[in-house]
């Protein structure tokens, strides 16, 4: 597996300490976020106070979540990491999981960066398995 970037390592870090602060500090002022699932576009945001909020909900609907990095491609400014993702929900939410519902899936995003910060980032993932 090739290494990680250092700032997107650092991004999944804090990701998966759910520090909101810590990720914000590895994104650039007019960062854009993706998130894909299926098919379907479920989120999108664009600068870093709108991404401060879906992550701030983010932390708020997951009692947990771990993203294990399980290969990584990098081309020019942009790479893409395939992860293993796991979660456990910790409120109803809008797109039928449930309170204490397990998930588990693989993943990828597309992480561009430039000036040594992420400006993009693109989530993509098949249908979730869902558990408990």
């Amino acid at each position: 597996m090739n290494s990680l970037p250092g700032i997107i390592q650092s991004y999944v870090d804090a990701y998966n300490r759910m520090d909101v602060a810590a990720m914000l500090a590895c994104l650039s002022d007019d960062v854009t976020f993706c998130n894909i699932s299926g098919a379907e576009v479920t989120s999108e945001t664009s600068g870093k106070q709108a991404f401060a909020e879906l992550a701030s909900f983010g932390v708020q609907a997951f009692a947990s979540r771990h993203q294990k990095v399980v290969n990584v491609i990098t081309v020019a400014d942009t790479t893409l990491i395939e992860v293993d993702y796991s979660a456990v929900v910790s409120v109803d939410l809008p797109n039928g999981w449930k309170a204490g519902q397990n998930l588990q899936f693989r993943g990828a995003s597309a992480f561009r960066i430039a000036g040594g910060l992420v400006v993009s980032i693109v989530d993509q993932s098949g249908h979730s398995q869902k558990t408990g």
